[in-house]
């Protein structure tokens, strides 16, 4: 029985037992109707992401070259490129894609990325497997990102304290659930995908902080990878071994020095999906800036003063996201698009001076653009330690004049948050700039076309039918 915080009494594997015998029980019926649609909104949100990172992505090309070099010539499509190759492969270029842009889904909650792991995995074992169902895809993908969740909501101390970066980490084990799922794994092999997998994704929380690495944005590509070769390898007989969420080698035990909520873990569970709590991104950018382009774009909607008039930018800004903020001279002066979406400064100057972030927003010409640098060397940042984690998506701006205004706007869940959502028209377009920026683009009535397809997913007999409908539209 779990009794209380962290503590596993009588049954030391109660907690991974109790979750391999859910994915493996949970079927279709089961899932609440907003978990449905909440599951559909991420799935399309994931491909059309996917496809953008094809023709923008840093980093993406070598994931792709890579695939099709040494995955050999297999039956899981590279989305955007236009080639099929192994399963493993074609989650490890997905997955690469799926947050190359920093524009996929986030549990604002937990700061996880669930379905950018989870998406491209379960799309490479669904096409391996083939006569997998639209309702048996849904399901995987959703019992998969609520696992990631999940194992988010269960950390009661900073992970990063310790030099591990958590977001990516969990997004394998979600991965694997879902590639376990749908393989059709028993429980006892489903325990060994989590361990398996837990082998593979391990990432250093110095990526966050060196401005060059392409690492931040191309994670999940490792992600999905480790998820699918996992749940690929249990179902050929391969142990690695028990109780791999809190056993005395599991997740917490090595990550979080043993300390866990269980109960906040397995609360709810088969009746709540944490996928339908989750963001869709209004912008290309980290999370935590999206709180500072809000207010700042509300600002100038509701007032008239022109840039030259700002004397001076005020933010406040959660613990967590102190980072966007720090130090300022790098994050000012943002070297590589990964790096100036994780800034603060750089996208307030962007949403101020364009009008908005859009996909094109961090290319070089922006990067070197020096009235961008000007407003950024304005703007100045508070840590508002008193914010509990679970609102670190929360920001506060306030903007001096040289007039004497001083005009400030507080939010606390940003624009694509489940309160306060994106419309449909807005999904709609994000989805066909998406395609029209991908490698090979795709005109707008072809990629409405592709969202009317994919809003149908779980009708489908067979998976396989939205990859050539979807996956190769571009």
């Amino acid at each position: 029985m779990l009794a209380g915080r962290g503590t596993i009494m009588n049954d030391r594997s109660a907690i991974s037992a109790a979750l391999a015998r859910h994915i493996h029980a949970v079927r279709y019926n089961d899932l609440p109707t907003e978990a449905v649609e909440a599951t559909k909104r991420s799935i399309i949100d994931a491909i059309g992401v996917m496809h953008a990172a094809s023709g923008l992505g840093e980093g993406c090309e070598a994931f792709a070259t890579l695939a099709s070099a040494f995955g050999g010539v297999g039956t899981s499509t590279v989305i955007g490129w236009g080639f099929q190759t192994s399963p493993i492969f074609a989650a490890f270029a997905n997955g690469a894609m799926a947050h190359a842009l920093d524009f996929e889904d986030t549990h604002d909650a937990t700061l996880v990325h669930p379905h950018a792991a989870v998406v491209p995995a379960a799309l490479a074992v669904a096409e391996m497997a083939g006569g997998v169902t639209g309702r048996d895809f849904l399901t995987a993908v959703a019992t998969g990102a609520d696992l990631s969740c999940r194992l988010a909501l269960g950390l009661t101390e900073s992970v990063e304290k310790r030099g591990f970066y958590f977001i990516p980490m969990l997004s394998a084990y979600g991965a694997a659930a879902a590639a376990a799922k749908l393989l059709k794994l028993s429980e006892r092999q489903i325990v060994q995908s989590l361990a398996l997998a837990s082998c593979q994704a391990v990432f250093s929380d110095a990526l966050v902080s060196h401005p060059p690495s392409h690492l931040r944005a191309i994670r999940d590509g490792f992600s999905a990878k480790a998820g699918v070769t996992a749940a690929l390898l249990a179902q050929r007989g391969i142990e690695a071994f028990d109780e791999p969420i809190e056993g005395r080698g599991g997740l917490y035990a090595n990550f979080a020095s043993g300390k866990f909520d269980g109960p906040r873990l397995l609360d709810k569970l088969g009746s709540v999906f944490e996928g339908a709590n989750v963001s869709i991104k209004p912008w290309p950018s980290c999370r935590g800036t999206h709180a500072f382009v809000e207010a700042v774009l509300a600002i100038v909607r509701e007032n008239k003063f022109t840039i030259g008039q700002i004397e001076r930018i005020d933010v406040r800004i959660s613990p967590f996201f102190s980072v966007l903020c720090e130090p300022p001279g790098q994050k000012r002066r943002p070297k590589t698009a990964i790096d100036a979406k994780f800034s603060v400064p750089f996208t307030i100057a962007i949403a101020l001076a364009q009008g908005g972030i859009t996909l094109d927003s961090f290319a070089l010409t922006n990067l070197e653009n020096s009235r961008l640098h000007a407003l950024a060397d304005r703007i100045f940042h508070e840590v508002e330690t008193t914010w509990p984690f679970e609102q670190s998506t929360r920001g506060v701006l306030t903007v001096a004049l040289a007039d004497g205004r001083t005009l400030s706007r507080e939010v606390i869940k940003p624009l694509g948050h489940p309160h306060n959502p994106m419309d449909r028209e807005a999904m709609t377009w994000k989805f066909v700039d998406c395609l029209a920026s991908a490698r090979q683009p795709v005109d707008a009535d072809a990629a409405e076309a592709v969202v009317a397809h994919l809003a149908s997913i779980g009708q489908l007999a067979d998976m396989r039918d939205v990859f050539g409908g979807a996956h190769h539209a571009s």
